[in-house]
Order: C-alpha cells, then sequence, then structure tokens
C-alpha cells in the first residue's frame, strides 16, 4: 500500500508565523490607510498662480473678439471673412482647456 504523504502549504499563515511577525487586521488596514494618505498627499499640487487669470483673459478675449467682429459688420478685426469666428471660439476654447488644469 502505498504512503500517503502530507502536503503542507508554502503561504505562510498566522498559525505557522512566529509572534513577532503576527500583523493583525486592524494594523494592516492601518498601514494601507497610511500609504493611501501620503500617496493622495504627494499626488495633490496646487495649481500655478498664473493659469486662473490667463484663462480668464483668454475667455473675455474670445468673447470680445466675436463681439468686435459682430458689430463691425464683419469688417474687423481681421479681414478673414467667418474665419473670425473660428478664431474667436479657438481663443475660447484656449481659455477653457487652461480651466481644465485647475484644481
Amino acid at each position: 500500500m502505498a504512503k500517503k504523504v502530507r502536503r503542507t502549504s508554502t503561504i505562510p499563515t498566522q498559525q505557522n508565523q512566529p509572534a513577532r511577525d503576527r500583523v493583525t487586521r486592524a494594523e494592516a488596514e492601518a498601514r494601507r490607510s497610511r500609504r493611501a494618505q501620503e500617496s493622495a498627499a504627494e499626488a495633490y499640487k496646487p495649481s500655478p498662480a498664473w493659469l486662473v487669470p490667463t484663462a480668464v483673459t483668454l475667455l473675455i478675449l474670445g468673447i470680445l473678439y466675436m463681439v468686435v467682429y459682430y458689430i463691425s459688420s464683419a469688417q474687423y478685426p481681421l479681414p478673414i471673412g467667418d474665419w473670425n469666428l473660428a478664431v474667436g471660439i479657438g481663443i475660447l476654447l484656449a481659455g477653457g482647456g487652461l480651466l481644465t488644469f485647475w484644481k
């Protein structure tokens, strides 16, 4: 008759770890929580001081550009016809794009 071989797990469990290496579930959660808080604190970087004033300026310039185009009956600011609307909207989009980086 074949002899039965008892297999033991190679993964350490609480029972076969020395007492000094045992970590309670609460301690493990506290360590994970601390690491998450530290990484979140490191990841947060405030917005540069120039970002919001530049974005707001671009938004205002884009609106003013299109208002001047409409008031001047398409003669100003540039003699490019209806492409002035594209320029005004492009300036507005640049300002809006900058605001996406605001924290």
